[in-house]
Parts: structure tokens; sequence; C-alpha cells
């Protein structure tokens, strides 16, 4: 059982911590005939088996070596216009249904949550439990600063949403875009690093994007607190250490216990008992 940071629990109950999602959560949905959604990888090998040309033997390659920004831009070029209803008919049309740990994470009632996924799984969980209160910002929305500043819950689509396929953030080309186009919404990242712990449930390490924003954090503000990154995965020292070293982030390793993860959703239910019990806490002490 994990022994959560007291640091966490304390920023998660006055609502000082941001969790950001990965395809990792997404994978704890169920849709129909118990398909569950795919992680990258899994989508990608997936997307290259249905792809409708042929001379595809570096787009294997560059999958198998975890290339995998260069695999989906030339994916999306194999099936141009056919691109955004081939997403849609894997992320949204197979019915996937909230499970356990989307409503757990709900329940730790974080002001503001940034999720990797395109789809919509998370959302539709946090708005049930909200009553629709959920505010879903994107990286492109001019007034993404108002999270920073705002009241509400907010639920920000980091690489967009398929509602519009067209914004979406999947190639090397598309991240290069953004860091141009839509600058202020790193800042706002940024700034939300600075003032923010951050959980990382269900991602990776490899978002280009992502670290760049950690890496230039870590370095500009050098004795700032870490934030945290949840994994099954058996990381060698050494990359815990670099983890830590470059990206201010401190690995915090769980069981998965089996192939869906439920260790996962144990161990995020006990953060919920954790950080319930500290909010009541503060409510009795009135120290906000």
């Amino acid at each position: 059982m994990i022994d959560w940071p007291d640091e966490l629990v304390t920023d998660l109950a006055r609502r000082k911590a941001i969790i950001l999602l990965g395809s990792g959560v997404s994978k704890h949905a169920e849709g129909r005939h118990g398909i569950r959604p795919q992680d990258w990888k899994g989508f990608l090998k997936q997307a290259l088996n249905d792809c409708p040309a042929d001379d595809v033997q570096h787009i294997e390659k560059a999958i198998k070596e975890g290339d995998f920004l260069h695999a989906c831009e030339w994916l999306k070029s194999r099936y141009d216009e056919s691109w955004p209803a081939y997403l849609r008919k894997h992320f949204l049309e197979q019915g996937y249904q909230p499970g356990e740990i989307h409503r757990l994470l709900v329940a730790l009632d974080s002001r503001i949550v940034f999720s990797l996924n395109f789809d919509d799984i998370y959302e539709r969980c946090a708005n049930h439990q909200h009553a629709g209160a959920l505010i879903v910002k994107s990286y492109f929305d001019d007034d993404i600063g108002e999270i920073l500043r705002g009241t509400g819950r907010y639920l920000v689509k980091v690489h967009g949403a398929l509602n519009t396929p067209q914004s979406l953030i999947f190639t090397q080309k598309d991240y290069a875009h953004a860091r141009i186009k839509h600058a202020q919404f790193y800042q706002a990242f940024d700034a939300c690093l600075l003032t923010h712990s951050f959980l990382f449930v269900g991602a990776g390490y490899s978002d280009p994007d992502i670290n760049l924003v950690l890496e230039n954090q870590n370095f500009g503000f050098p004795h700032s607190r870490p934030h945290y990154f949840l994994t099954s995965s058996d990381l060698p020292d050494d990359r815990i250490s670099s983890l830590r070293a470059n990206r201010n982030l401190k690995t915090i390793k769980y069981d998965k216990i089996d192939d869906n993860h439920s260790g996962l959703v144990n161990e995020i239910k006990n953060l919920v008992s954790l950080v319930d019990e500290e909010r009541q806490i503060v409510r009795d002490e009135t120290n906000w």
C-alpha cells in the first residue's frame, strides 16, 4: 500500500493540487461487449493494421521504438480526410462508461484537472457527480487564464478534444504549432506548476510539451517542492533519479495486481479517505 506523502494529501484537501490524467485512466472505462479504450501504443498498432496503404514498415518500426509522434503523423497522412472519423470510431463511438477510478478521482474534488486524453469519459463522470457544473477548457481557448483565478471546477484538455478534431495535438507538427500559436496556455501551465502540486495518474513520462514545461520550471525554480508521478512500471533507479533531478517528479509506485490495474483503484480509494479526513480537520479548525 502506498504511504501517500502528507504534503500531497494536504494540498489535495486544500484544493492546492492539480490532477493530470493520462490514457491509463481511460483504460478503466468499459464499452460495449467489455471493450476497453486502448493506450496510445495499442491505438497506433490498431491504426497501422487498418491502414489503407502499403509501405508501412517504417511506421511499424517507429511504434516499436516508441517514436509515437512520427508514427502518428505518418498514419494521419495515410488516412487523410478519414482520420477524424477513425479517431471518433475508436475513442467516442464505443459507448465507454466511466469506471470506479473516474468516480474516485472526481471525489478528490480537485478544482483543476488536466487531461491528456481526447475522450470525454472523465468529464461525463464529473458532470454527473457535480450536476453539470464542470467547466471544460482547451489549450487553444483565449480565456484559459480563467483557471488560475476562477472559483469553478475546471477540466483542461491539454491536447484538445474530438469535437474539434482539427485542433488535436497528435503529431510532431501539432506540438510545435501549439507552442508557438498558443503560448498563453503554456504560461498558464507554468503558473499552475508554480502554485500547485501536480499528481500524474495514468500518464507516461514521454510527452514532449509536458516534459519541456516541467524541465523549465525545475531549473527556473530549483528549490520548489516536487510533483508526484504514479506508476506501476518497474522503473530503474537511474530513471527515477532522472525524473526527480530533471523534472522534479517524485515517483510513487503501486502494485497493479492485475492487467486492469485494480491496485491503482484501491490506492486512489485510500487517498480519497485520507483527503476527506484532512478536509474535516481543516473545517473543524477553520484553518482555510
